[in-house]
């Protein structure tokens, strides 16, 4: 007869494995399991019962939506920075918009690789919204300076493209930074 111990170990083995298949599907599929799907799945995993299998799809869809939210998370900055480039390019000029523009996606990149807040997250990632409109904003600004046509649609292109390019050599620095640090402390760890 096998020991308790055994089998609860063979039941979080079984989690594990069907947390793993789980991954895989997409979130929305994931929340909507058909009850065919799921007697399907719990068919494959019979060791688990209903409170336990439906535990491991609740995990599952937190971390998939945690992961999103994540990912979300590095493309505030971006959002961030564009309104502060529009909004002083149209309240002051275009230098002074790429300026503050390019320190505000500086700063804000560095800041948001150390620091995640889920609820502020739900907030801004609301700006993403307004990025567009906002590009229409810098076009007809610009036009209101005075820059010709083909000006505006080459700024415009450059402050699309540019403040992804940016964006990603302003994480560079942090996340080698984040890198040595991680790797020092296994080493640390495996010295004791």
């Amino acid at each position: 007869m096998p020991s308790r111990h055994s089998q609860s170990d063979a039941r979080t083995e079984m989690g594990r494995n069907l947390a793993r298949l789980l991954f895989d599907y997409k979130l929305r599929d994931l929340m909507n399991l058909s009850p065919g799907e799921k007697a399907r799945l719990q068919a494959q995993f019979p060791r688990l019962n209903q409170a336990e299998f439906d535990d491991v799809v609740a995990q599952v869809i937190d971390a998939k939506q945690y992961q999103q939210e994540r990912v979300g998370w590095q493309a505030v900055p971006h959002d961030v920075a564009v309104l502060i480039f529009v909004a002083l390019t149209w309240l002051v000029n275009l230098r002074i918009g790429i300026i503050a523009g390019v320190a505000a996606l500086v700063l804000l990149e560095s800041l948001f690789q150390f620091y995640f807040h889920r609820p502020l997250y739900r907030y801004l990632s609301l700006l993403v919204w307004l990025t567009y409109p906002a590009y229409i904003l810098l076009a007809y600004a610009l036009f209101q300076q005075g820059y010709p046509w083909l000006w505006i649609l080459v700024i415009v292109v450059l402050a699309w493209g540019g403040s992804f390019l940016l964006g990603i050599l302003a994480r560079l620095p942090v996340r080698l930074i984040l890198e040595a640090k991680a790797k020092d402390q296994k080493g640390v760890a495996r010295r004791k």
